[in-house]
């Protein structure tokens, strides 16, 4: 070879980036002192993903922030209200400003965490027996309570954005719609406590929370479709701002 051949050859070989030119393949071992060390960690030492770790992070910042906002809008929209609206307009208003707050950013904050935790922990390759039901359970409980989350939500903002007393009721009607679909959606069968744990919900309480939230549905469906101040209005009305305030009672308790 020469001279003028070789110089060109040692520069192609020179601009190789060094971690191109000797990065060993990810098939081998990199021997320190006569002695093996392999490339990755053994499986039990290795630490959680970052983006699970850094998702169950932000939802548990951003969910009570949204929650407390329309908690602040509807307690807003009661006050420049206050002399212009009905009395049931008003209380469902107020019963449905603190249910926000005290209820659904507290409640439903441990329901995404604890949704977190058992995906993360119990979604592992499973074929038969009782691991199998612990990963239904975590993926059923992840969606269930992401529908919870959604229609709650979509009903507070349809009741911050409603101008009469029809659309308050209609944005009602989203909430207890979300709460029904949480449970006729298997989040009964597929309950989880707040450390992640399957521990399904006993039948009596199933039964109880079904009936509260299609009595409020109801209620609220009522109150969007009758003349507003009619009787029919106010008595519907007056029925959801009380299991509003069950909802607040059940939080607190």
């Amino acid at each position: 070879m020469t001279m003028r051949q070789t110089i060109p050859f040692l520069l192609a070989f020179v601009s190789i980036p060094p971690i191109l030119a000797f990065t060993p393949p990810k098939s081998h071992n990199i021997i320190y002192s006569n002695k093996l060390a392999p490339l990755s960690l053994p499986s039990s030492s290795k630490p959680p993903p970052l983006s699970r770790s850094l998702t169950v992070l932000s939802s548990a910042k951003v969910l009570p922030v949204a929650y407390a906002s329309a908690s602040a809008a509807l307690l807003y929209k009661a006050t420049i209200k206050l002399n212009t609206s009905s009395k049931a307009e008003i209380a469902v208003l107020l019963s449905t400003s603190a249910l926000s707050l005290i209820n659904f950013a507290q409640l439903d904050n441990a329901k995404l965490k604890s949704a977190k935790i058992a995906y993360t922990e119990n979604t592992g390759p499973s074929s038969s027996g009782r691991a199998k039901q612990e990963r239904q359970a975590a993926l059923t409980w992840k969606s269930v309570v992401r529908i919870k989350i959604i229609g709650n939500v979509l009903g507070l903002l349809r009741m911050c954005f409603a101008t009469k007393m029809v659309g308050l009721m209609r944005g009602a009607a989203i909430i207890m719609g979300g709460n029904l679909a949480f449970l006729a959606c298997g989040a009964g069968r597929a309950n989880h406590n707040d450390e992640g744990k399957w521990e399904p919900m006993p039948s009596d309480s199933f039964k109880a929370y079904i009936v509260k939230f299609a009595a409020m549905f109801v209620a609220a469906l009522i109150a969007s479709f009758s003349p507003v101040d009619s009787l029919k209005c106010n008595v519907a009305a007056g029925f959801f701002t009380v299991g509003a305030l069950g909802g607040i009672n059940e939080a607190l308790s």
